[in-house]
């Protein structure tokens, strides 16, 4: 009997709050002023939760088998949001204190619930990042099935970096050097790697300075290929990031098929 192909599952971590995106979307800025900011992946555009946009691109990629969405324990909205429970998707309540532990977690849950194995792929993709195209996603699983190690989608940078020279509490910031941008990426997700690797990997690292999966593997001597993406893939991150994200999605309606 031939041996079963690798299985390819998406894992999207969205147990955190998102503080530096507290500001709103011009839908929820209409809501009462005292009303607690919901966390980041919940908040809208056009009508739909971030974390929705983002799911949706996922359930139109074929390659993958399925989708979980790590969220907090006591997360009491992601079920109340009937368009974040699609078929392709569930939830599992196993966040952590970090986006590396929720990550851990989750392919802990993958292994336990849904019977992934060590050598599958995982595409672990940040649920803000809520422009990403289905076309995109095949881009890096087409790049990376061949791979020994992995990859991401990445942006070579496009601006001229700037070192911020040391300050004292309460001093604007100065230049201290430019940085030779060549060579340089902007790191965006999904990252793909073998279930196995990336858990050891993590397992090994401090949680607390880990900020994508990258540099987990990095860490273990690895190279992960860079993928070139889209500059479109932005992570809403900052209040004005939510009426850019609009002005997309907006263009993408209207757009002819």
């Amino acid at each position: 009997m031939p041996a079963m192909p690798n299985r390819i599952w998406a894992l999207i971590p969205a147990a955190g709050v998102g503080l530096r995106a507290t500001a709103t979307t011009t839908e929820a800025a209409a809501a009462a002023p005292t009303t607690p900011p919901q966390p980041k992946q919940y908040q809208r555009l056009l009508g739909q939760s971030l974390l929705s946009h983002t799911l949706r691109a996922f359930g139109q990629v074929p390659a993958i088998a399925h989708t979980i969405v790590v969220i907090a324990p006591g997360d009491a909205i992601f079920h109340t949001q009937a368009e974040n429970t699609q078929p392709h998707a569930s939830a599992h309540a196993v966040g952590g204190a970090s986006r590396a532990e929720s990550v851990r977690n989750g392919l802990q849950a993958l292994r336990t619930h849904h019977g992934a194995q060590a050598d599958d792929w995982v595409l672990v993709h940040d649920a803000a990042r809520c422009l990403i195209a289905p076309a995109w996603i095949e881009r890096l699983i087409h790049a990376v099935q061949g791979h020994p190690v992995g990859g991401l989608l990445a942006l070579p940078l496009p601006d001229t970096l700037k070192q911020q020279a040391p300050a004292g509490d309460g001093q604007p910031a100065h230049v201290a050097a430019t940085i030779a941008r060549s060579g340089k990426w902007l790191a965006q997700t999904p990252q793909m790697f073998r279930l196995g690797a990336l858990s050891a990997a993590l397992e090994n690292a401090d949680l607390n300075t880990i900020t994508d999966e990258a540099s987990a593997i990095e860490a273990t001597g690895l190279r992960p290929l860079l993928v070139p993406a889209s500059a479109q893939n932005i992570k809403v991150t900052y209040p004005e990031d939510f009426a850019l994200a609009e002005a997309i999605l907006q263009m993408r309606q209207r757009a002819p098929e």
